[in-house]
């Protein structure tokens, strides 16, 4: 089994962990290879961030929109794997609005929230900033497994 638990970058070059963040786990390997993503316990919720560098920029030299939601997709999908008690779960749908730019060197954070949890699916949304800056949001609907 691959460790995705490592980010792999060009030789001699690594992500720092940023200050007050923890590696956060990464499963999936297409997350790994973009990430790695950081999480946090703030003000009693958890928070998720992503550190952008040349890898996630686009030809504008701005980060490219389908970084930022995979990095979206993961950070819903840590916190509905918390709310479920690590139930399997996949991705319905998500919406997003882009609001802003970001760029190499920004770190891109969320606190994603539970707006409704059914039986079968449960919403989420979060707002992605960089400092005080809403750079994009996402709203996502998850399909829950039933636990085998």
């Amino acid at each position: 089994m691959s460790d995705y638990n490592s980010t792999p970058l060009k030789p001699g070059r690594e992500v720092e962990t940023p200050p007050g963040w923890d590696l956060a786990e990464q499963f999936d390997p297409f997350e790994a290879s973009l990430g790695p993503y950081f999480q946090r316990m703030h003000d009693g919720a958890r928070e998720f961030a992503f550190l952008l560098d040349d890898r996630h920029i686009n030809a504008q030299g701005v980060a490219h929109g389908g970084a930022l939601l995979t990095f979206a997709d993961a950070a819903l999908g840590y916190a509905i794997w918390e709310a479920t008690d690590r139930g399997p779960c996949v991705t319905v749908s998500q919406q997003s609005n882009f609001l802003s730019a970001a760029a190499a060197g920004d770190l891109v954070t969320c606190r994603p929230e539970v707006v409704r949890k059914a039986r079968e699916v449960i919403f989420m949304r979060a707002d992605f900033k960089t400092g005080d800056r809403i750079v994009f949001t996402a709203t996502a609907i998850w399909r829950i497994w039933p636990k085998q």
